[in-house]
């Protein structure tokens, strides 16, 4: 079963509109100046949406929006005014996210886990010049092990449980 996009982005719009309109509004406090023609709840929708597709940049994402969505935002903002405001709102996003994953019963942990291991890439002793490796490989030493290498470091998060965290 899928979804068109435009059903997709009114489901979320709806969504995050009773979000905001119960708890956003709140959390954002008041705001000096005119009220934008480009609500809040607009641009948290597309903040959300983003995630939903494979665009490299949110320039992209835009002008995706404004080629083949205008209707559904006809007051979308220019690639700098949307930027400003998508960092303006990060906290009210994010504030939103959580307040979801609570609804949805996902229990936020409080402690992790970190732990690290060597990926060797390269033999120590071989010649490095041209490599594949190069660049992006670099020389460690685990003293866990007692190992010199050449290659990368791997970290991992994982919540008590061992669920990897992302």
């Amino acid at each position: 079963m899928s979804i068109a996009i435009e059903e997709l982005l009114l489901v979320v719009f709806c969504l995050v509109d009773d979000w905001y309109q119960r708890q956003g509004a709140q959390l954002l406090g008041r705001t000096v100046g005119a009220k934008p023609t480009f609500s809040d709840s607009e641009m948290l929708t597309l903040m959300l949406a983003i995630d939903f597709f494979e665009f490299t940049s949110e320039r992209r994402f835009v002008a995706f929006v404004r080629a083949n969505y205008r209707a559904l935002f006809p007051q979308l903002l220019d690639q700098s005014q949307y930027n400003r405001r998508a960092r303006s709102l990060r906290y009210l996003l994010n504030a939103l996210r959580a307040d979801w994953a609570t609804d949805l019963g996902v229990q936020l942990e409080e402690h992790f886990l970190l732990d690290t291991t060597p990926v060797i890439a390269v033999g120590y002793k071989r010649d490095k010049s041209h490599s594949d490796f190069r660049g992006s490989a670099d020389y460690g030493y685990c003293a866990a092990r007692d190992l010199h290498y050449f290659g990368y470091k791997l970290v991992m998060l994982t919540t008590l449980d061992g669920t990897p965290y992302v």
